[in-house]
């Protein structure tokens, strides 16, 4: 993950940490570039004004969609050592969950002895678009910094409006150096301590009223690459179980983070989940937390202990989780095991009496054998579909009841299974006992 101007390593401390909403792709162009070119602009300033030696940091952002194995801890260790933090104004900033963790966690710091959040004038905002006061939440309205001494044209439409045109060149520049100038007063007039790192991603959201509809469960059923079957490839998957990459061997990328990025053009608010951790919040017909899509991996099918558990999800059948089962009919492994695990997973996820699961049907070959998702761009296509309509289902059905203390309460999946154990496989190698948690709660 590549976060910064002239190398920045994850223990620097970055003079500003710039968070913003990463925004979806238009066609084949992508938004985010402006505001990659205006945190370079920015950092170029802040170092013109201060004595900063060329080994350190000028600041931090967040560059890329992708969530490996370092990224909450690299933006935990930036939240809990940078001096100024510096917001991108703009309504997905207010929606975003990790922005609203972002925001709360650099709160978090003490500014001296007396303890306390950090002061407001910690915060340098910046108008990305403009914005009326009334729409900002609480945290945002009560932030200390005028922007009457900027261009009229900055206040008023924010500062993508002045990039996007080019006769405001020079009052973009003026934006950016008034920026920096402030950015370097905070920093010099508010000392924010270092702390030791929290990771962001377990904190809550600064930004209140943000609807449970918006947030996004993505739980991947699959294995770790220490857990295959003997006539498993294990250049489809990774050390985490979360890291299953059906569409490509050795892929960088897993197809959950590919997931997420596509949740986030939904206006989503997506988390990664191993499926064995989620499941019994995902089936919580009491207490419903919020859409989710499982991505299941046929393959597991073949652990009987693991099948039972899908098989409860489906007696459960909670609307408002959709299922995926992506299938690469490319790869020869799935081909030759397509009849017997495509049956397999057609008695597992169909309940008698119930509607099938899952509620996205996936096409059907010609010869009418139930082929799953067998392609990437199909995936993607199909994922957007089934998050919509989790989202729609929960809206409709799945939220929150008053609670009656005369109604009783339905069995809790999570007492009746408790910790899910490692299964005695029939095919599968024994492996270690310690679960893994790699995928637990990542955003973005």
């Amino acid at each position: 993950m590549n976060n910064a101007v002239g190398g920045q390593k994850a223990s620097a401390k970055p003079h500003f940490f710039l968070s913003y909403a990463h925004m979806p792709a238009v066609g084949s162009r992508n938004p985010n570039l402006r505001v990659a070119r205006f945190y370079q602009d920015l950092c170029e300033a802040v170092l013109q004004l201060t004595p900063l030696p060329t080994a350190d940091p000028v600041g931090f952002m967040d560059e890329t969609m992708h969530q490996g194995d370092n990224w909450a801890a690299m933006i935990s260790d930036a939240l809990a050592t940078c001096r100024v933090f510096v917001p991108l104004y703009h309504p997905r900033l207010f929606r975003s969950t990790p922005c609203g963790q972002e925001w709360y966690t650099f709160a978090q710091r003490s500014t001296g002895p007396s303890g306390g959040p950090a002061l407001n004038s910690a915060i340098v905002p910046v108008l990305w678009v403009g914005m009326r006061e009334e729409a900002l939440p609480p945290v945002a309205g009560a932030v200390q910094f005028k922007h009457s001494s900027f261009p009229q044209e900055y206040v008023e439409d924010g500062l993508y409006a002045l990039m996007a045109q080019r006769h405001h060149r020079e009052k973009y520049e003026q934006v950016v150096y008034k920026l920096a100038r402030r950015i370097v007063e905070v920093a010099l007039e508010t000392v924010v301590p270092v702390v030791e790192p929290v990771d962001f991603t377990t904190n809550p959201s600064a930004f209140p009223g943000q609807s449970a509809a918006d947030q996004l469960t993505i739980a991947v059923l699959s294995f770790k690459d220490t857990e295959l079957p003997g006539n498993r490839d294990p250049a489809y998957y990774g050390a985490g179980r979360t890291d299953w990459q059906p569409y490509q061997r050795g892929a960088a990328t897993a197809l959950a983070e590919q997931a997420a990025q596509l949740a986030r053009q939904c206006d989503l608010n997506p988390t990664i989940h191993e499926f064995d951790a989620a499941a019994g919040r995902l089936m919580d017909l009491d207490r419903p937390g919020g859409p989710g899509v499982v991505l299941v991996d046929r393959w597991v099918l073949y652990d009987p202990v693991r099948r039972e558990l899908v098989r409860e999800f489906a007696r459960r059948n909670p609307s408002w989780v959709t299922v995926i089962e992506p299938w690469n009919r490319d790869d020869p492994q799935c081909v030759a095991e397509n009849a017997v695990l495509a049956a397999l997973s057609d008695e597992v996820l169909r309940q008698r009496g119930r509607p099938a699961k899952p509620s996205f049907r996936p096409p059907v070959a010609d010869d009418g054998e139930w082929e799953g998702i067998p392609t990437a761009r199909e995936f993607g296509v199909a994922f957007q579909h089934a998050a919509f309509r989790a989202q729609k289902a929960f809206k409709e059905r799945a939220l929150p009841r008053p609670s009656s203390s005369t109604s009783r309460s339905r069995p809790r999946l999570r007492d009746a299974f408790g910790p899910v154990p490692r299964p005695a496989l029939g095919r599968l190698p024994e492996t270690e006992t310690d679960e893994d948690d790699n995928g637990g709660n990542h955003d973005v």
